[in-house]
């Protein structure tokens, strides 16, 4: 690797081209040759660049002389070249302690150079503060902006193979994924919030250069003041935070738990142009690369998305009750008091809402100057990466092989089941009690005028109440903890994997029936009854009873 080469980039060994990561086979490939190059080859590359640059970083004339200011309150390191810099911290308005830069090693890797100049971000920033004036955020930025400033942060960028658990709030099985993070910078300053510092990324990667003190002339520059520790946890928690939304999608919701574990990650250290305000709650930052604009005041929001599915089902079976009442208004108020008290007390067992800060974001921006005047373009995918990053899932197959699949959770076929296994359960008096008057109908007698299907009310009641706490409940449940598993094959090709009785689903999983014990066993209903004692006979006892008198009753001519 040559030392004029971004060190992000990793480049093949046969052809020189750029290598992007290969989740399926977990390597870099070639997008030219096709010529693989191994993760531990990839880091050992950037490790020897970083030892060469460490060299010539060290012995500068511009490191010997630098300064660092270090501030008593909020703890703020700051670096100048020596003489220059102010003399108060910015972060929290502080008068800063002066020494010399004793250890030039702390310098970073790499940096980004300002691309958008001090004047500019001002204008913009209060351009975006005047547009947003109705927002507490927006009068904040306006009346705040004597405190605008600009600095190269201290970050760590991070780059390689992820893995994941996941789990779904409510359900019990565990899925795995892996997946790559490709240049996810984490802040390494405690004095502003991580998390708006993440909403103004993405910085454009290529553009990246190795450190000479020449970038930073006239420029504040901020040097790390966390502990390794501390930014060990916070890459990880940034991590997740990164690998979190495609997650999401796979699993079909926010709700969820992910533990995430890393491979042998490549970090470098990096500085990155930032302008920002920093006033009481109000955290303003501008990336001064693309002039994304991301705003808190540490506001919050609650969203109970899990409301949403049982309003709808609410509103299904007050409809469908008001087709049956011809739509008489005071028998719909009524269902739609009795169905929203069952269905959400069901479906909100063990659900909470979710709470986000309030950040406001501008669109995903890249900055670029036509005869020396700034332009910005906004879009959501004006910086994107050539590779498909989007986690994977593995499951063993049937040699214990973690191979790569893809997971389904609804199918045409699996909603056509649960509608006939939910109506033959509700309906089966019906069916074998109309076979049965059938069978055995006088002779001239008509059909429709011995057959009253109202006789299996009491049957129809209880399994329709079974019925919907399957269905707003069980339902969920069985599909998650039961999907549909895809291998993916070498050619691309999917091919269903796993034994039937995994993918299987059914009223009685609700109770446990079917599922897995800690011991690895199946429980059958037979144990089920047995684990309950007395009160499981009884109920079968009952359930039977008013079974076959609803039959019986329906069968007598």
């Amino acid at each position: 690797m040559s030392d004029n080469r971004n060190p992000l980039n990793i480049y093949c060994r046969n052809c020189g081209a750029p290598a992007g990561f290969d989740i399926l086979n977990q390597t870099y490939r070639c997008s030219h040759c096709g010529e693989l190059t191994g993760i531990e080859e990839a880091n050992t590359r950037v490790m020897e660049w970083k030892a060469l640059h460490k060299e010539n970083k060290c012995s500068n004339q511009d490191a010997r002389t630098a300064e660092e200011r270090n501030c008593p309150n909020c703890g703020a390191k700051v670096m100048f070249a020596e003489g220059e810099g102010s003399e108060t911290c910015d972060f929290c308005g502080s008068k800063l302690a002066r020494k010399k830069l004793l250890n030039p090693s702390r310098i970073p890797d790499i940096i980004i150079p300002f691309f958008i100049t001090h004047e500019e971000a001002r204008e913009r920033m209060l351009n975006w503060g005047k547009a947003h004036k109705m927002t507490p955020e927006g009068r904040s930025i306006v009346s705040s902006m004597g405190n605008f400033r600009g600095y190269y942060l201290p970050y760590r960028l991070v780059r390689g193979p992820v893995q994941g658990l996941v789990k779904r709030n409510g359900g019990e099985r565990l899925y795995n994924c892996k997946g790559f993070l490709n240049g996810t910078a984490v802040n390494t300053s405690q004095q502003l919030d991580n998390l708006v510092l993440n909403e103004m990324e993405p910085f454009d990667w290529s553009e990246a250069r190795p450190f000479e003190f020449g970038y930073i002339a006239g420029h504040n520059v901020k040097l790390e003041d966390i502990p390794d520790a501390q930014i060990d946890r916070r890459i990880k928690d940034e991590v997740a935070e990164d690998f979190r939304p495609d997650v999401e999608k796979v699993m079909q919701t926010p709700e969820l738990d992910l533990s995430v574990s890393t491979g042998k990650l490549m970090t470098v250290k990096a500085l990155l142009p930032v302008y920002f305000i920093k006033s009481g709650k109000l955290t303003a930052v501008m990336n001064g690369q693309t002039g994304r604009i991301a705003v808190s005041k540490e506001r919050k929001k609650k969203r109970a998305l899990w409301a949403i599915e049982p309003s709808i089902i609410t509103a299904v079976l007050t409809f469908l009750m008001g087709m049956w009442s011809h739509f008489n208004l005071e028998m719909m108020i009524l269902s739609a008091l009795v169905f929203s008290a069952i269905v959400f007390a069901i479906m909100g067992d063990g659900r909470k809402s979710i709470v986000r800060n309030i950040v406001y974001k501008s669109n995903t921006s890249k900055a670029k100057r036509d005869d020396g005047k700034l332009k910005i373009r906004e879009g959501k995918d004006i910086l994107t990466n050539s590779y498909d990053n989007t986690p994977v899932f593995y499951e063993e197959d049937k040699d214990g092989e973690s191979v790569p699949v893809k997971i389904k959770f609804y199918s045409v076929g699996r909603w056509i089941s649960i509608i006939l296994r939910i109506l033959i359960m509700v309906f089966l008096p019906l069916i074998i009690g109309a076979f049965l008057l059938w069978a055995n109908l006088p002779e001239g007698a008509s059909f429709s005028e011995v057959f009253h299907p109202e006789y299996g009310g009491a049957w129809y009641i209880i399994t329709g109440f079974v019925a919907l706490i399957y269905f707003v409940k069980g339902v969920r449940r069985d599909i998650y903890d039961h999907p549909l598993i895809y291998k993916i094959l070498p050619n691309g090709k999917k091919r269903l994997m796993g034994k039937r009785r995994d993918r299987k689903i059914g009223i009685l999983h609700m109770f446990g029936v079917g599922e897995t014990d800690e011991d690895g066993k199946r429980v059958s209903l037979f144990r089920l009854l047995r684990d309950i004692g007395g009160a499981g006979v009884f109920i079968i006892i009952v359930f039977v009873g008013i079974f076959i008198g609803c039959v019986a009753a329906i069968a007598m001519p």
